[in-house]
């Protein structure tokens, strides 16, 4: 009788431990595309059409959840229906696509961006063709095809051609990311054409391009030209002007006075910010200039700083890149330098994705949404 029990109390338990360790295929990819919060788990299938979880995004405005109910309605019918061209179909499948993508509403999901894409194509829409161009690019479920991509950007070339100029750009960049002649962008044509034709990407990009370089007024022409259509570009034109305001003051208060610590600390803390990229990319030529302009006015921490510079270079003499990274952290106001954990460095800024400023208006926070 005991033996009996034993065998049924062993089968009992392989049982449940077998269907613990066994979920089922959805809630396994679920659990592996979101880390550090709990897994969603997909919604019953009983209830009819499921509803999207919100669970970890920000709350939907009433305007935002009707769009929402909207566009899956709609978008629910072109898998229940015979493939021909649907004009509203499709341009709901386009925009789900797009909210997927960039995880605005519903929970970031590429795969079904690029499945939306698809649908969205099939039923009409050309625009669709630039998602599934980005996905080839950046892989979406699956692997980069560079190849793929570049089918899906003759596409868009006719539709819209400085996104796909931009598009094939970004293609050329993964394939060849160094950099063109003293710091230029390479393939910088393919930018300039762009641009010259009003795609925000190419604007911000040949913007930070020209921070990079120290001209200024150039990126804040290119900044400013991007900025009707994109808050990240507004961002980046105040960041630039700031930093000329900074500049401005500093250079009038040394020319009115004669060198003091104080003007040693100002030329220190720019050096810092040219080191770490504070509102403009890091220009190690440019920090290393104004750390011996700090350092012959007295300052101590620029002296440290270029102690350590200078003791780490290349073979010929030159800046190590990789050192001055290191250093850019490096916290030299005591007499040992030791590094910081952490950095609030700002930086200038691209869009998400280059199909950020095709998400309808609702869809897009403002500078007065709490972030």
């Amino acid at each position: 009788m005991k033996t009996r029990l034993y065998f049924l109390l062993s089968a009992l338990l392989v049982t449940a431990t077998g269907q613990a360790q066994s979920p089922d295929k959805k809630t396994q990819l679920l659990s592996q595309s979101l880390p550090d919060v709990a897994p969603l788990l997909e919604p019953k299938q009983e209830t009819g059409t499921p509803e999207l979880q919100t669970r970890y995004l920000k709350p939907l405005s009433p305007a935002q959840a009707k769009e929402l109910e909207q566009l899956q309605s709609m978008a629910a019918q072109t898998t229940h229906t015979a493939a021909h061209e649907d004009p509203v179909a499709a341009r709901a499948a386009w925009i789900l696509g797009l909210l997927y993508l960039h995880g605005t509403g519903v929970r970031a999901d590429a795969a079904q961006a690029r499945h939306w894409f698809d649908i969205s194509y099939d039923r009409g829409e050309p625009m669709a063709s630039a998602g599934l161009a980005w996905c080839e690019l950046q892989g979406c479920g699956h692997f980069p095809d560079p190849s793929q991509a570049e089918k899906w950007i003759r596409v868009l070339e006719k539709i819209d051609a400085p996104r796909a100029h931009y598009l094939t750009w970004v293609s050329k960049l993964q394939l060849s990311p160094i950099n063109g002649k003293n710091g230029m962008l390479s393939n910088r044509h393919l930018l300039v054409s762009a641009a010259n034709s009003g795609d925000v990407h190419a604007l911000i990009e040949l913007g930070i391009e020209s921070a990079s370089l120290n001209r200024t007024d150039k990126a804040l022409v290119y900044f400013d030209r991007a900025a009707t259509h994109s808050q990240i570009a507004a961002d980046n034109a105040k960041l630039i002007r700031d930093r000329q305001t900074q500049q401005r003051a500093a250079e009038q208060a040394k020319k009115s006075r004669p060198a003091t610590r104080a003007d040693a600390q100002t030329l220190f803390k720019q050096a810092q910010k040219y080191h770490r990229g504070e509102g403009i990319p890091a220009n190690y030529n440019e920090a290393v200039r104004l750390y011996k302009m700090a350092e012959r006015s007295g300052s101590l921490e620029a002296k440290r700083m270029l102690n350590l510079i200078f003791a780490r270079t290349q073979p010929d003499g030159q800046i190590d890149m990789v050192w001055m990274r290191q250093l850019a952290n490096a916290d030299v106001t005591g007499k040992t330098p030791h590094f910081n954990s952490q950095s609030a460095v700002k930086l200038l800024h691209r869009e998400p994705t280059p199909l950020y400023d095709l998400l309808p208006k609702l869809w897009k926070p403002t500078a007065a949404t709490p972030g």
